[in-house]
C-alpha cells in the first residue's frame, strides 16, 4: 500500500503549482507527501501536517572512506525533531557493478545500515526510525481548514 508521494529528486515537485496539486492529491487519496524545501514545509505546518525539521541528508553526498565515521557523528549530533536521511542501499556484486556507477555509495549505505555500530548508536542515542506510514497516517487524520494555500 502506497504511503506518501514522493518527487523524488526534484524536490517538492519543483513548482509551487505542483507542489499545490501534489498536496491535494494526498489529502485525496490518504497519503503523505514528501514535502522537504522550507517554502513546502512552512505550508504543511501551516496546515498541521508533520514534515521533516531539518534539511535531509543525501548518502550520495557523503565520502565513502569517511562514511561509517561520519554516520556515527551525524548520529549522535542529531537535533530533536524529525529528520530524513535519504539511503541507498545495495549490492556489491558483478551486476550491481555493471550497471550502477554509485553502487560504492550504495554498498557503503548497506554495510553501514547493517552494522552493529550502527544499531548500537540509534540504540545508545534514543533515536526513534519510522517510515512514512506514521508520518502517512498523521496526514490522514488531517481535517482541511476554509481556506487553502
Amino acid at each position: 500500500m502506497p504511503t506518501h508521494l514522493d518527487w523524488h529528486a526534484l524536490a517538492d515537485g519543483g513548482r509551487d503549482d505542483i507542489l499545490a496539486l501534489g498536496l491535494r492529491l494526498a489529502e485525496e487519496y490518504g497519503l503523505a507527501a514528501r514535502v522537504w524545501l522550507e517554502p513546502g514545509r512552512l505550508i504543511a505546518r501551516r496546515r498541521g501536517l508533520p514534515v521533516v525539521d531539518h534539511d535531509f541528508l543525501d548518502s550520495f553526498s557523503i565520502d565513502v572512506a569517511s562514511k561509517p565515521d561520519r554516520y556515527l557523528r551525524l548520529l549522535r549530533d542529531l537535533p530533536a525533531g524529525l529528520s530524513e536521511w535519504a539511503m541507498h542501499p545495495g549490492s556489491d556484486d558483478p551486476e550491481s557493478r555493471a550497471i550502477d556507477p554509485g553502487w560504492r555509495i550504495r554498498h557503503s549505505d548497506f554495510e553501514f545500515l547493517t552494522s552493529p555500530m550502527a544499531r548500537d548508536a540509534v540504540d545508545r542515542e534514543g533515536i526513534l526510525i519510522i517510515n512514512y506510514a506514521v508520518i502517512r497516517d498523521a496526514w490522514s487524520s488531517y481535517r482541511p481548514s476554509a481556506s487553502k494555500d
